[in-house]
């Protein structure tokens, strides 16, 4: 049987199929040891296999970093995985057969299996949460790139004034919640990035001021990716997708007036799994292996 894992920073969440239902697994905590975190997955492993009564052969892993086939390479929250051979270690205590990749990859792959990219050729996922991450998928496989970082949209330069950093891009810099979280910061109280959703709902023209911001250079990045990948649709996903309601319309306008003329009109659409996307694109992984990628 096939078992989709999702590892985030904090939480880890399972999901496996079972006569055609999907179902989620109890949420783990992330270990803070490489050790642990072994122990953890084939300790969920044996879990699902004994409330199924089948044994796991198949294993889809997906990573808030970047993967390739044979090992990880940078995971931010979770460094004790940089250069660890995951997918081979878990092999040598389950037997299964595993595929690891980036969680946001792994999301899209989710969405378009059972949710808003379904029926989909070419699909990109842009993801604003902490950061901001993303995927491509284009005529039915996943861009994984030739390190596995491929839909890195947080890296988007959009101002070439601004000196480099070399740990964020300038999308990530100035359109994430943590970015929204500093604006927020200088408003007068202080608030949090909560708060300021909050108060944009509620029609303060303060907040209203630092979400249409945020939503715009969102737009612009939207545009450049629309315009480079010239996808189907947009999957807009991550912490704030849960704001969307506020982001859509500065950030359409962002793509119509950024954006090449064929892509202009472009649907952007929110996720439709939530937070459950990269556990259920995990476990199409699972099933459909090597086979996923582009």
């Amino acid at each position: 049987m096939y078992l989709g894992i999702d590892i985030g920073g904090t939480k880890i969440q399972g999901a496996y199929e079972r006569a055609g239902e999907i179902t989620l697994t109890a949420r783990l905590t992330t270990p803070n040891h490489y050790g642990q975190l072994l122990d953890a997955l084939t300790h969920l492993a044996g879990e699902v296999a004994e409330t199924c009564d089948e044994r796991v052969t198949h294993i889809g892993i997906g990573v808030p970093g970047t993967a390739s086939e044979q090992r990880i390479t940078w995971v931010p929250n979770l460094p004790y995985l940089d250069g660890k051979p995951l997918a081979n270690d878990l092999y040598e205590r389950t037997r299964a057969e595993v595929v690891v990749g980036n969680d946001a990859q792994f999301a899209l792959l989710g969405e378009v299996w059972r949710g808003a990219a379904r029926e989909y050729e070419h699909a990109v996922l842009v993801s604003v949460g902490t950061g901001v991450g993303g995927a491509i998928y284009m005529n039915g496989r996943l861009l994984r790139g030739s390190h596995g970082s491929a839909g890195a949209f947080g890296w988007l330069n959009l101002d070439m004034r601004e000196p480099p950093n070399a740990d964020h891009g300038h999308l990530e810099l100035h359109a994430s919640g943590a970015a929204l979280d500093e604006l927020a910061r200088t408003l007068d109280p202080p608030q949090t990035s909560y708060e300021v959703v909050a108060g944009a709902r509620a029609g303060d023209p303060a907040c209203i001021g630092l979400i249409d911001r945020l939503a715009t250079l969102l737009g612009a990045g939207c545009a450049s990716i629309a315009s480079i990948l010239d996808p189907d649709v947009i999957i807009f996903s991550g912490g704030l997708a849960d704001a969307f309601d506020l982001l859509e319309a500065p950030l359409r306008d962002g793509l119509r007036a950024r954006g090449s003329p064929s892509v202009r009109e472009t649907p952007v659409v929110v996720s439709q799994l939530g937070r459950y996307a990269a556990a259920y694109g995990a476990l199409r992984a699972a099933m459909l292996q090597r086979a996923i990628w582009g």
